[in-house]
């Protein structure tokens, strides 16, 4: 049996050779990783969930879809039902798993009967075609209901319109990034998400850190619970621009606030890291944030 590696420098040594960077690596960036990795698999949900952001996105560790999938199963089979839709879309599209429409539509039927707006919208959708699920325009109208009432940044989608019918699905990187950046210009908070995504991970786009920061702090300034994230793994890491942990911290605080249920997780990663006058200066920063947004 292998020796067990307890040690900081032993994780380090595997995050480098199994390519998990993108970049050249500070101790500080590996601190970081190393501390999401051990909390990963020791089974802390918070940790698997920001590990398949960090591949699905190319934040800090290497694009990997495979990998992506891996950790949101893994936060799955440990109770984290809101994981689901973002499950059910690597299903859907193919991306990290094999492409299988009812595995996708299962997983987002999932998240729409514990409350998650984005999947209650396509659910409709799924009835409706078809896809995924079988057609009934009975439970499509029951469906359509219920997402006729949501709003707020969480609900918006991205797709719904082109994906009506076969015909009209969208093909290619470069196009489905032309309707990310349509939607994000009408004001839609998860094109404005996906835009940053695209440029972060250089989907249907060159990749550009400082374009994909500017469109994650519009979608965090409505109030999206994904871009909210997104942007302060940004700052935490460094990603292509300074580590800010004062900013990176303010926007975990103000996440922590929106979704109180929610474990702090990267909120107390990126603590231990900070002075108390750098704490106190983030909580200033969040607290005004909040009271703005009221």
């Amino acid at each position: 049996m292998m020796k067990k590696l307890t040690t900081v420098s032993n994780l380090i040594f595997i995050i480098l050779v199994s390519g998990l960077y993108l970049q050249p690596i500070t101790m500080a960036q590996a601190d970081d990783l190393t501390d999401i990795l051990v909390a990963a698999e020791k089974n802390n949900i918070q940790a698997q969930l920001v590990l398949g952001i960090m591949h699905e996105q190319g934040i800090g560790v290497a694009l990997n879809d495979t990998r992506s999938a891996y950790w949101w199963q893994r936060a799955l089979d440990n109770g984290y039902v809101d994981i689901a839709k973002a499950l059910g879309s690597m299903y859907m599209s193919g991306r990290g798993v094999p492409l299988d429409y009812k595995k996708g539509m299962e997983l987002y039927l999932l998240a729409a009967e514990h409350g998650n707006p984005h999947a209650i919208k396509f659910i409709a959708l799924g009835y409706k075609r078809g896809l995924g699920l079988p057609q009934d325009d009975e439970k499509a109208a029951t469906w359509r209901a219920k997402a006729a009432s949501l709003a707020g940044a969480d609900a918006d989608v991205v797709f719904l319109d082109s994906m009506q019918s076969k015909e009209t699905e969208l093909q290619g990187e470069e196009e489905i990034f032309a309707e990310f950046l349509r939607q994000a210009n009408q004001g839609n908070a998860r094109g404005l998400f996906y835009v940053s995504v695209a440029y972060t991970s250089g989907t249907g786009v060159a990749r550009n850190y400082i374009k994909a920061e500017k469109w994650a702090r519009e979608a965090a300034e409505l109030g999206l619970t994904s871009g909210i994230r997104h942007l302060g793994l940004f700052h935490q890491l460094g990603q292509g621009l300074p580590k800010n942990r004062i900013e990176a911290q303010k926007w975990y605080y103000i996440l922590n606030t929106l979704h109180p249920e929610d474990d702090p997780f990267l909120s107390i990663i990126n603590a231990k890291y900070m002075t108390k006058d750098s704490l106190d200066e983030a909580r200033i920063l969040a607290d005004a944030w909040l009271a703005n947004r009221k």
